[in-house]
């Protein structure tokens, strides 16, 4: 095996840590093993890992020219920005493609940190790792950096990029880290018994720390939102909605696609996917009361939303949503029974038909299928109205109860009375997300009924809402989204964020149904102001999402796109070593690059040819200076030609000079010096 070269005074000084001890031989291969364990990219790190214990077990070494070692770089260079590219293709959250980039970044560095493992040097030029260190005479572009450290801290921070699926990421680090620092452990027998003792409590330590860690967690987090959902349903989303300045109001001012629906059959009339539902209005705020979460189970990938009679029903309709957190609600039919296509994925249904799902940190989309209830099993799909769906309370209790006498819909049927609604917002309100601002006496309810009679979708809903339980018919407030434009370059509904909605629930007939007071003009509205450029960023993520693959039910496998990547790798790895080989073998022929001496030896007899009348002139070059001799007839110009391209060839011919044109070479130097020298040097007559 080959011993680690050992520097010199000034080779050492050009590394920044050489006085530092050297990382153990099998730490990194270890690194590289704890990164593929967990991230799960095992298949490629074990290789790699075998790849880096090679040079100190088998004594493999080679050594590239500066030139190479650079190359090397920019390779790793060019991968990482493909590879970023392919992620971004493939994940349409930016967040998500970053974090699996950073994953990655073990393997995709791994050819530079070979460079240094295979290489006789401690470590690698400066301006190596950083191309504006590249270029003659840049101040410190020579100094050494040691790679094995910064390589180790890498693979340690992609490993912990995502939380790990069991509790071994803190031991198993807490090994890593004691297994690094072993080298310098006391000497002594009973010191290093000490130590060992001491790694057994750490590793003990961490991992009853890791378990309490991840248990703890998942109790507080139950406990959190069970007390949130019994006593502070107000204070967080699903529990809460506003109308003034609510969520849905926000959302309408992007139009990315947040949602893509495909029908089994044509949809005749816009659909509305309810996230959530609410029961209590206090002046401004809807509630959630009383309805606490509970597990959807699962049936071999089926998720029935209700018992026997659970998707019964036709016409199914598959949902592709872009995911933005890792938790959330679904958006669903309001008649939804059984979802399936969402395996290993936690969900969870209240009473009000909510269901809110969980979801990987990497996941970039939520791909499901929803199928309905049979007619005769809708109404067992949410609870029975409470008296809380009767109740108007708060600031605009007034407003509200004067304005339902007016409009006597006590005194009709409860259908009449939404056709009388319906047809009162028609005809004195009209739809806009500018709102103006209500007096401080007023409430922004009652200033919308009876001052502004212009609001969103929020609005509306909450005002037919409480209108409709002044009546005494049930209602409550749901929101979500109404999906009604059709993408021919999709060939999907979809739903942006600007068709965010609100509309409500009335229960007639023995079950809930969805009544939507809103103009429907609002999204003409909302769509004439939409600039003329979101045609080419609609044309963008359909790209995106096609060249993923993510929005296909059967997924096909999009790593072909790696292609282009593996064949650039493939090939300048294959160039890289074809280099390496033949330098090792112009090395052994000679051992020694001779254009310095050469140099020295030509500047030599430029001055004992000047003495004689003979040296070259200003500008000159040497294959100009030769061929002005020989045309002066000097009967050394032969020689010094052969000599000058000799020396071209030594200094500009990538494979050299060999041992016999190198010894050529100094005898017609010696040849032309030895002549002009002596006294008999002659000019033959022109």
């Amino acid at each position: 095996m080959n011993s680690a070269p050992q520097l010199d005074a000034p080779a050492a000084a050009a590394v920044p840590n050489a006085g530092a001890r050297e990382p153990p031989a099998w730490l990194v291969p270890a690194a590289l093993a704890f990164w593929g364990l967990h991230t799960g990219l095992w298949w490629l790190a074990l290789p790699l890992a075998l790849l880096a214990a090679l040079p100190g077990w088998r004594g493999w070494r080679f050594e590239l020219e500066v030139k190479e070692r650079r190359r090397v770089a920019d390779l790793c260079t060019v991968m990482i920005t493909l590879a970023g590219a392919w992620l971004v293709l493939n994940q349409p959250r930016l967040g998500s493609a970053l974090i699996l980039l950073i994953q990655w970044l073990p393997g995709l560095l791994f050819p530079l940190l070979a460079v240094q493992l295979y290489g006789r040097r401690p470590g690698l030029e400066l301006s190596v790792l950083f191309m504006s260190l590249r270029g003659e005479h840049r101040p410190g572009s020579e100094v050494l950096f040691d790679l094995r450290w910064a390589y180790v801290l890498i693979c340690i921070i992609a490993a912990a990029m995502i939380p790990p699926q069991t509790p071994w990421l803190l031991p198993s680090l807490a090994l890593l880290a004691a297994a690094a620092l072993l080298p310098w452990a006391p000497a002594a027998q009973g010191r290093r018994g000490l130590f060992a003792v001491l790694l057994v409590l750490a590793l003990a330590t961490s991992l009853a720390l890791a378990a309490g860690l991840r248990w703890g967690h998942v109790e507080a987090e139950r406990a959190v939102l069970r007390w949130m959902e019994q006593w502070l349903g107000p204070s967080l989303d699903p529990y809460r909605a506003t109308t003034a300045i609510g969520e849905v109001g926000r959302l309408k001012g992007s139009e990315r696609i947040l949602l893509r629906v495909y029908p089994d059959t044509p949809l005749d009339d816009a659909l509305l996917l309810r996230t959530a539902s609410y029961d209590r209005y206090v002046n401004g705020t809807w509630f959630t009361t009383g309805s606490l979460f509970e597990p959807v189970p699962d049936q071999s990938g089926r998720r029935p939303l209700l018992g026997p009679a659970a998707g019964t029903g036709t016409g199914e309709q598959r949902i592709v949503m872009l995911l933005r957190r890792t938790e959330g609600l679904l958006p669903l039919p309001p008649d939804a029974a059984l979802i399936s296509g969402m395996p290993e994925r936690e969900l969870h249904r209240n009473d009000y038909g909510t269901v809110r799902y969980t979801a990987a940190i990497t996941e970039p989309l939520l791909n499901y299928r929803v199928r309905p209830a049979a007619a005769a099993a809708a109404h067992a799909l949410t609870a029975p109205p409470t008296a809380a769906d009767l109740r108007v309370v708060g600031q605009d209790a007034a407003a509200i109860a004067a304005l339902a006498d007016e409009l006597g819909l006590a005194k009709v049927s409860p259908e009449q009375a939404l056709s009388l609604l319906e047809r009162f917002f028609l005809r004195d309100f009209r739809y806009t997300l500018t709102l103006p601002e209500p007096p401080a006496d007023t409430g922004p309810l009652a200033h919308f009924l009876t001052k502004a009679r212009a609001g969103h979708c929020e609005y509306f809903a909450t005002a037919a809402a409480l209108l409709l339980r002044s009546a005494g018919i049930p209602s409550r407030y749901a929101r979500g989204w109404s999906v009604q434009e059709y993408s021919p370059l999709e060939d999907a509904w979809i739903a942006r964020d600007s068709h965010a909605h609100a509309w409500v629930q009335v229960y007639l007939d023995g079950r809930w149904q969805d009544f939507d007071p809103t103009p429907p003009d609002w999204a003409a509205l909302e769509a004439a102001e939409r600039p003329w450029t979101q045609d080419i960023g609609d044309f963008f993520a359909w790209l995106r999402l096609a060249l993923s693959g993510a929005a296909a039910e059967d997924r096909a496998d999009r790593n072909w796109l790696l292609l282009p990547l593996a064949m650039l790798v493939v090939i300048l790895a294959w160039r890289i070593v074809r280099r390496a080989q033949r330098g090792e073998r112009r090395g052994r022929r000679a051992p020694a690059r001779t254009g310095a001496e050469d140099s020295s030896a030509f500047t030599e007899l430029e001055r004992i040819a000047a003495r004689h009348g003979h040296g070259r002139r200003e500008g000159e070059t040497l294959l100009e200076w030769a061929r002005r001799l020989h045309a002066e007839g000097v009967h050394t110009a032969a020689a010094l030609t052969e000599a000058v391209q000799l020396h071209y060839r030594s200094r500009f011919d990538p494979a050299g000079l060999d041992p016999d044109a190198h010894r050529r070479l100094r005898h017609l130097l010696g040849i032309c010096a030895r002549r002009w020298s002596s006294a008999a040097a002659a000019v033959r007559p022109v």
